[in-house]
């Protein structure tokens, strides 16, 4: 893990840590203590698991007892939390919702959560919105159209990529040497080849949208597709929910109604799949 820079940070707690500070490159005032804690919470979202506070301390070049010091303010505040039994320490809902309502600004994100909650409503589905991360899709939105799907997926989840509608959608979409590291680890917990990767894009690709049948949760029918920005990449994935057997496979009413969906909002919104991703979806999915 790189770790934070500690460039202009004090030893110790100081009335420095509290005062306005002039930067010497820009000469606009500051509050070091807030960009102390920036630091902090930067090392937090570096790490992938709750953290001891010895190792968030070495990863910040910091003392122990002035990290400690400030994660206090930060669990008070939400943007930290601490584990009760073992002391680790990690992000808090606080970071969380802002994290959220960052990637909800985001024009195409924030138009795509209307699409969800439309389709989710007109087809009496749950559904939710999932963004990439470092790990794979993770959940950023929920709806239910219909009656709520009980299931342990959450805001935060992050998906399988391999096994989920929500990850074969990035599977068939993403550029593949950007997401090896990802299917690789899951490559290795299922026991498949590449060929079967390669088959499952391809049909994938072909079908126009990933469909799942009870993968996840049994008797669950699943269908998900990829949303662009404008420069052609993936901004994130619609995926929709329904205890019916077999209610998003190809040649059913429902089938058809997401497809066009995501075609006409992808059209409406001019974010164009780039070259290579043109050719996966152009078969599958067409407008109205």
């Amino acid at each position: 893990m790189t770790k934070a820079s500690p460039k202009n940070i004090p030893d110790s707690e100081t009335e420095h840590d509290i005062a306005d500070v002039v930067d010497a490159a820009d000469k606009r005032k500051g509050i070091q203590s807030v960009e102390v804690s920036g630091i902090i919470i930067a090392a937090l979202c570096d790490f992938k698991f709750p953290v001891p506070l010895k190792d968030l301390a070495d990863a910040v070049s910091m003392p122990a007892a002035k990290v400690h010091r400030y994660l206090a303010s930060l669990v008070r505040i939400g943007l930290a939390w601490q584990d009760d039994q073992t002391g680790l320490y990690g992000l808090g809902p606080m970071a969380l919702r802002m994290g959220v309502s960052a990637i909800e600004r985001n024009d195409v994100v924030m138009r795509a959560g209307r699409l969800l909650r439309n389709l989710a409503i007109e087809l009496r589905s749950s559904g939710h919105l999932a963004i990439w991360g470092e790990r794979g899709p993770v959940l950023i939105r929920t709806e239910h159209g219909g009656p709520p799907i009980i299931s342990t997926m959450g805001l935060g989840t992050v998906m399988p990529l391999l096994r989920s509608a929500t990850g074969q959608a990035f599977l068939a979409s993403m550029p593949r040497k950007a997401i090896e590291h990802v299917i690789s680890a899951e490559q290795d917990i299922l026991h498949w080849d590449d060929a079967t990767v390669d088959r499952l894009i391809a049909d994938t690709k072909q079908r126009g949208a990933a469909v799942i049948e009870g993968d996840i949760v049994p008797g669950l029918s699943a269908i998900s597709a990829p949303v662009y920005n404008l420069d052609g990449a993936v901004a994130c994935c619609v995926t929709l929910m329904n205890p019916n057997a077999n209610y998003f496979q190809p040649g059913q009413p429902a089938f058809d109604v997401f497809t066009c969906a995501i075609a006409d909002f992808t059209q409406s919104w001019g974010g164009t799949p780039r070259a290579e991703s043109d050719q996966a979806w152009g078969a599958g999915i067409t407008g109205r």
